[in-house]
């Protein structure tokens, strides 16, 4: 293939993706296989494919980084997979990914309305296996199949026929018994022919054993996550240590007297009214505030940006923030990157109505972007997102503009850990610095006696990001939105790259 005749989008995200058209991509195995069975259902809607997506359509809709559920049929069973090339594969373990499984299929299946679930036309007058009228696991969301046994069942078959013997059987009887129900689906097995499968290399008669896995459903929250009913790491006396920790350390936290940018002119007069919060439907009530957080994080981009550069918009939702930048920029190209369809959707229906041509559209995670940019930008990107933006902008030594929010929401993840900084690394530990993330949160009214206290801790975990980019040789600045009663979670970081030498970096010192 000609790497030349493959469209742009397509060489900046992670496979698998689809090219909608010129300006709109999808990418991420989620939803690239829902959106290609939404396509087929729009085209016949009877067609038998139209239950995979579950009730209210809702199957695999979540992103990895927010959903367990997803991240193990997207992500972890994937993985598993690739790592049976590896020398390891044989060993006598089974693999953990499968035990997973079948400890989730062991737990009473989750439904948030089961009366509805039950009534709903897609899936009424089929066989329910129930106990005592709550539906048992059939398949692996419920009672029916969806598009997540499709992805499992493509795994599964590969571990298993890798891993088969009279001991995988008995270890994993729920698992066995999922998988020769799904093997009654003449659809499956013809799709089978398409599987390139590892030879079982007579394994029958080993031994497997299991790896210890939590006996848990794969839609609760991680174990290693605190859970916030037990306010584990809001103890003020706990907080209070872990600040006294930072405080060792004499590392002063400078916000820049006004922030980055403040002294170009912005006319809200001149902008048309599709650009607008209230174009893209924010109530009157937010609207105003909404306008104040937007001026403050588009002035830095425009003395940023010059002439022909590509700006992303990460986390865009609705794009707010990147509508705007493509409006007032127009000689620049504006990527709006979220995950979520409708948000995008509702995006493409402004764009089409302000008739500009310098946006792009991406639905995909954040991580599986690979494209080059010259300017990261988010306004709000919650908890981990906000290091991902950051750490994007750091892997194409783009400059950013990020207003962070969810502090408290911050974990390690398959793709960044806590503390970011190499000096935080050496001198906090990770409990401390989760326990200033969540005392960050505490941004309340100024009456409150957390308030001061959280707007510390939300410095504190502020300068950890600063350190981290400055370790990649970026120029920072902090600052907070003015006013800064437009948002509680106010704090604006501008990262300038050692690349951007056209910009008068002196101001704000």
């Amino acid at each position: 293939m000609d790497i030349n005749k493959i469209p742009y989008p397509a060489t900046s995200c992670e496979l698998p993706i689809i090219v909608v058209n010129e300006s709109s991509c999808i990418a991420g195995l989620c939803a690239v296989l829902r959106k290609i069975i939404k396509e087929v259902v729009a085209e016949c809607p009877t067609h038998y494919c139209r239950k995979l997506l579950g009730f209210k359509d809702s199957c695999l809709s979540a992103c990895s980084e927010r959903s367990i559920w997803t991240k193990f049929c997207e992500v972890d069973l994937i993985l598993t997979v690739k790592f049976l090339h590896s020398d390891d594969a044989t060993q006598n373990e089974l693999p953990s990914n499968l035990v997973r499984f079948e400890r989730h299929m062991s737990q009473p299946i989750r439904l948030h309305n089961l009366h509805k679930y039950i009534m709903s036309k897609k899936f009424f007058a089929e066989n329910v296996i129930s106990r005592d009228g709550i539906p048992e696991h059939t398949y692996a969301e419920g009672s029916y199949i969806t598009l997540a046994d499709i992805i499992i069942f493509v795994c599964a078959h590969i571990l298993l026929t890798a891993f088969w013997s009279e001991t995988t059987m008995q270890l994993l009887p729920l698992t066995i018994k999922w998988y020769k129900k799904m093997f009654e689906d003449q659809i499956i097995l013809n799709c089978l022919e398409c599987l390139l499968l590892l030879k079982n290399q007579n394994m029958t008669k080993l031994n497997y054993t299991l790896p210890d896995v939590p006996n848990q459903s794969l839609y609760k929250r991680d174990p290693k996550r605190y859970k916030p009913k037990n306010r584990i790491y809001t103890r003020q006396k706990d907080v209070e240590c872990s600040l006294q920790l930072f405080r060792t350390l004499n590392i002063e936290t400078e916000f820049a007297l006004e922030p980055f940018g403040a002294e170009l002119n912005f006319d809200w007069s001149s902008i048309p009214y599709d650009a607008t919060p209230e174009g893209g439907s924010l109530p009157s009530s937010r609207s105003e505030r909404k306008q104040q957080q937007l001026e403050n994080m588009c002035k830095p981009v425009m003395k940023l940006a010059k002439s022909g550069d590509i700006i992303v918009d990460f986390c865009s939702g609705a794009g707010h923030l990147g509508i705007l930048v493509a409006y007032l920029l127009p000689q620049c190209t504006v990527l709006l990157l979220d995950n979520t369809e409708k948000s995008l959707n509702r995006a493409k229906e402004r764009v089409s109505k302000l008739k500009l041509t310098n946006i792009k559209f991406y639905q995909s995670n954040l991580n599986y972007f690979k494209g080059y940019f010259d300017i990261g930008m988010s306004l709000h990107a919650c908890g981990v997102a906000t290091d991902l933006v950051i750490q994007q902008c750091i892997r194409v030594n783009a400059s950013f503009v990020c207003c962070p929010c969810c502090y408290g929401s911050l974990q390690d993840c398959h793709h960044l850990t806590y503390p970011r900084s190499n000096i935080f690394r050496n001198q906090i530990d990770h409990k401390s610095y989760i326990i200033l993330s969540h005392a960050a949160d505490q941004t309340h009214d100024e009456k409150n006696v957390k308030t001061s206290q959280g707007y510390e801790c939300m410095a504190i975990i502020d300068t950890d990001r600063i350190l981290l980019a400055e370790e990649f040789g970026y120029t920072m600045y902090l600052s907070k939105f003015i006013p800064n009663t437009c948002t509680s979670k106010n704090h604006m970081l501008v990262g300038i790259s050692k690349k951007e030498e056209t910009v008068n970096v002196g101001h704000g010192n």
